[in-house]
């Protein structure tokens, strides 16, 4: 049996979010589009599971308001921990400003609720360079 190393490595993704239900809707639509998706209750989780050598994603979603950590504090906290992963924020905030602060913040993406597959795609996409065939 032989693999194939010219073979496209899947792109890895990361959710969290403290809504069961949309950890499991962006699992599914991102198994649907070929990607590998990983899904955390908070951003707690995710850093301990990083601590323990878990891989990074090529991509994180992160949800812009949960209890505990929000989108924001988990990304300025894997920041200051020398981790540096394109992240895309999704938010029901729909602040004109929101997107701005954001993109300061070094966030490629600021995605509103609900999300529609294009946009979401789009902007994967784009937090990846292009190696998203799907968008």
């Amino acid at each position: 049996m032989s693999t194939d190393s010219t073979a496209p490595q899947r792109i890895s993704i990361v959710i969290v979010d403290d809504d069961a239900s949309i950890r499991v809707s962006l699992q599914r639509l991102c198994d649907v589009y070929g990607l590998s998706a990983t899904a955390f209750a908070s951003g707690r989780d995710f850093l301990a599971a990083l601590e323990h050598s878990a891989p990074r994603p090529d991509c994180l979603l992160l949800d812009a308001h949960m209890p505990g950590m929000t989108g924001s504090e988990l990304h300025r906290a894997l920041r200051a921990r020398g981790v540096h992963i394109p992240t895309i924020v999704f938010t029901a905030d729909d602040a004109p400003e929101l997107s701005a602060h954001y993109a300061t913040a070094g966030i490629v993406a600021c995605l509103r609720k609900p999300l529609g597959a294009e946009d979401l795609l789009a902007a994967i996409d784009q937090a990846v360079g292009g190696r998203n065939s799907t968008a």
